[in-house]
């Protein structure tokens, strides 16, 4: 493969050079340095003898070389397609012979001979990413296979007692070049002079980081105490303030004993490397101890949860270990101690951040079971998360201090003080996230506060999206990522992927998110307009007010979706026939969907239903509390939710008792015994129904004699009233007043009587007989 590139390239290269254009272009001298980086890339991992820093420098360079050639790649295609878009524009030339016009003849001529000339560098190119883009790769794979064969190296064991001697040895060799080094300084006029003029001010530094870690950090503490007996309960945001105070004062502090430390040039050659990594050791010392206070409880909970306390402890512990780390890796770096004392002088640091991890894990497991009821831990994401972070805190507290015993050291760091970084950054979101958390809560408090509590229900959601997002490159080079790669994946997002003959990048989908985001903003707050100033001031009904508002709601999302996919410039015409092809077969699978919608549209527009309305439908009786665009909510009178298809409210028949008004018709039946005066009966039931309050004048009460039944004279008493939705409260009164005013007046609500006939009596009395004395014989 790699061959074939370099000929297409070579060849390419060969025709490029032979145009008069591209013989005085600038791009010849960027062209030919590709090629001399890609050949002098390969050479270096052919041999493989460089270095892994080696190897990174040159992958720098092949990237630098990938991001020109795609520039290039851009620029040609952009120069293409309008020539392209002329040439369309000028057709064919005629197939059955007929002359064409010579300035037709002739531009055409030109355009494809422009087109020719612009197609040999784009090919060029894409020949030169694909090359530079292969050997990039290559580069990745060799350093990541490095890296895991440090992992899987085996070295001694720092249990040997061998060692010891060696590794005493080498420090006391290290801190006797130290001293060295110092008293070289005070022995040289030069440096006797240049300390002298620098003393003061490094010792005032000093003296102010001193005063500040110790004097003023203690006396913060001593005077939250004392608020703390004094006032009692402190609230969320003094106690974030006094946070963000505790970790400031040390900082600055530390920065000023940093500061003097490093004007007084004191330090040599092999002290310098101690001084460089002092800034990594203040953050580790001051973060870990704040951290540990802000996540395990604040002062007074730290005196009396010992929970609390111990998590505390174990954090500053893990703080002082990763800084004894840099420390020693600082120290390690200069080459001087050999593979045995890194490994002695490595191991007990291992051993007490695996103690810390045990700790720690038992401090998850115990506080999660004390502070969820055990019926719910499996169903809460907090306990689950805690459960996997404390299993995996035990596990690398038992395998970190048997791998760095056996001698597999690099594997037991790689164990441990990723570990220790990966806390401190899980408990950095924590923090951050609870300190948003308070604000948001100050905000919100107040008047009106539960509606503004109900709109920002959504922001701790989105706020706690963003911060695990933004966490995740951090935490990828804490794992042994390195820059490039993360370079490496922004590069795949920028550069985007190629759909048709356009390309679609990340900045494409933020720009697509934010014009989409803002038509729908826009939407929105149209609808609200439409809904609180246009809508009062019309005679619609409910239902017409809402189908206007989902009309608008429909138009604004096609627009701003038209409009998003226009801002990222995506042309679609060249998925137009894969498009259709998958319209065919998704328009089998979607039927139902597309037939519900477009009902939905239809009840919107012709509205023979609205919410509130009051409908039967498939079985289903209640009351139309939305309508959708897939199906209808209805809330039926026995407080449960049916959801009705839309295209089953079309295609099926409906029972609005609420349309076109209000007003409907009560129908009671009533039966009398035979013998009653039906003049009578009617005149009753008419009086009952006039001195109903519901009842309306027009159209009157009516009463109907519809039958003569088997034991009753059949009536119905028929009424209107003004609310439909009152249509069973007024049927029970009227009944209620029936029974009432006929027991009044006499008349009698019969009831089915039945005569049962019973034949062959006197058989039937010789068989019970004959049963009864065979039962007696039996018992004796």
């Amino acid at each position: 493969m790699k061959f074939l590139i370099v000929a297409l390239q070579t060849t390419l290269i060969a025709m490029f050079m032979s145009s008069a254009g591209f013989a005085q272009s600038d791009n010849t001298e960027m062209v030919n340095a590709w090629i001399a980086t890609a050949t002098r890339a390969e050479g270096v991992l052919e041999a493989d003898l460089a270095s892994t820093p080696a190897l990174e420098a040159l992958r720098a360079e092949l990237v630098d070389q990938r991001s020109e050639a795609l520039g290039l790649e851009v620029v040609t295609q952009s120069n293409i397609l309008p020539l392209r878009t002329e040439l369309d524009a000028l057709g064919l030339p005629p197939e059955d012979g007929s002359e064409e016009a010579s300035e037709i003849a002739a531009r055409r001529t030109a355009l494809e001979a422009d087109i020719v000339r612009e197609t040999v560098p784009l090919l060029l190119a894409q020949a030169a990413y694909l090359r530079a883009d292969g050997l990039i790769h290559d580069i990745n794979a060799i350093i990541r296979t490095r890296f895991s064969d440090t992992l899987v190296e085996l070295g001694p064991s720092p249990l040997d007692p061998a060692l010891w001697p060696e590794a005493f040895s080498d420090v006391s060799h290290y801190a006797t070049r130290l001293v060295g080094e110092v008293q070289d300084a005070f022995a040289q006029e030069t440096s006797r002079t240049a300390l002298a003029q620098k003393a003061p001010l490094a010792l005032l530094f000093a003296g102010l980081g001193l005063w500040m870690l110790l004097g003023v950090r203690r006396g913060f503490a001593d005077w939250v105490k004392r608020g703390l007996a004094q006032g009692g309960d402190v609230t969320l945001w003094q106690s974030s303030l006094a946070d963000l105070v505790r970790l400031l004062i040390p900082s600055a502090g530390a920065a000023a004993v940093i500061f003097a430390v490093e004007s007084s040039e004191l330090a040599g050659v092999w002290g310098q490397a101690i001084v460089n990594v002092l800034p990594l050791i203040a953050v580790s010392l001051i973060a870990a101890p704040w951290l540990g206070h802000s996540v395990f409880g604040h002062a007074q909970k730290l005196d009396g949860d010992d929970v609390a306390r111990s998590g505390y402890r174990m954090s500053v512990l893990l703080g002082i270990i990763y800084a004894a780390s840099v420390l020693l890796i600082a120290i390690t770096a200069q080459g001087e101690f050999s593979t045995g004392t890194q490994a002695v002088l490595g191991f007990p640091p291992v051993v007490i951040a695996s103690y810390a991890f045990y700790k720690l894990s038992g401090i998850l497991r115990n506080g999660r079971h004390a502070d969820l009821d055990p019926d719910d831990e499996t169903e809460t994401p907090e306990f689950l998360f805690s459960s996997i972070v404390s299993r995996l805190l035990m596990l690398f507290a038992i395998f970190a201090p048997v791998f760095a015993a056996i001698g597999y050291y690099a594997a037991a760091r790689f164990f441990v003080f990723p570990t220790i970084v990966t806390l401190g950054l899980v408990a950095t979101i924590l923090v951050l996230f609870s300190l948003i958390r308070t604000f948001l809560d100050y905000w919100i408090e107040g008047e009106g506060h539960e509606l503004r509590r109900d709109q920002t229900r959504l922001i701790p959601v989105f706020v706690g999206f963003l911060l695990a997002l933004g966490a995740l490159p951090v935490l990828a080079l804490i794992w042994g990522a390195r820059p490039s790669d993360l370079w490496e994946i922004w590069g795949w997002l920028s550069d985007g992927i190629t759909i048709g003959e356009s390309r679609f990048s990340l900045t494409d989908l933020l720009v697509f998110v934010v014009v989409f985001g803002l038509g729908y903003t826009i939407t929105r707050l149209l609808q609200k307009m439409i809904r609180n100033t246009v809508l009062p001031r019309t005679k619609m009904d409910i239902g017409g007010k809402t189908a206007v508002l989902t009309g608008v709601g429909y138009v604004g999302v096609t627009f701003a979706a038209l409009a998003a996919i226009s801002a990222t410039g995506l042309d679609l015409s060249s998925l137009a026939i894969v498009a259709g092809a998958l319209s065919v077969g998704i328009g089998f699978g979607l039927q139902a969907i597309v037939s519900n919608f477009v009902s939905g549209i239809i009840l919107l527009v012709e509205r023979p239903i609205k919410e509130g309305d009051w409908i039967v439908a498939g079985g289903h009786e209640g009351i139309v509390r939305k309508i959708s665009v897939r199906a209808t909510l209805v809330d039926t009178f026995d407080r449960c939710a049916v959801v009705i298809p839309n295209s089953d409210l079309i295609a099926g028949s409906v029972l609005n008792w609420t349309s076109p008004d209000l007003s409907g018709r009560v129908k009671v039946a009533i039966g009398v015994a035979y013998g009653t005066d039906p003049e009578k009966v009617k005149e009753v039931l008419l009086s009952i129904a006039s001195d109903n309050s519901v009842a309306l004048k027009y159209p009157a009460p009516s009463v109907i004699f519809k039958n003569f039944g088997a034991s009753a004279l059949d009536f119905e008493l028929r009424v209107f009233i003004r609310d439909v939705n009152k249509i069973l409260s007024v049927h029970s009164d009227i009944n209620f007043e029936i029974a009432r005013r006929f027991k009044q007046e006499g008349i009698e609500i019969p009831f089915d009587q039945h005569d049962v006939t019973l034949k062959n009596v006197d058989q039937i009395g010789v068989a019970v007989s004959d049963a009864i004395k065979g039962i007696r014989s039996g018992n004796k």
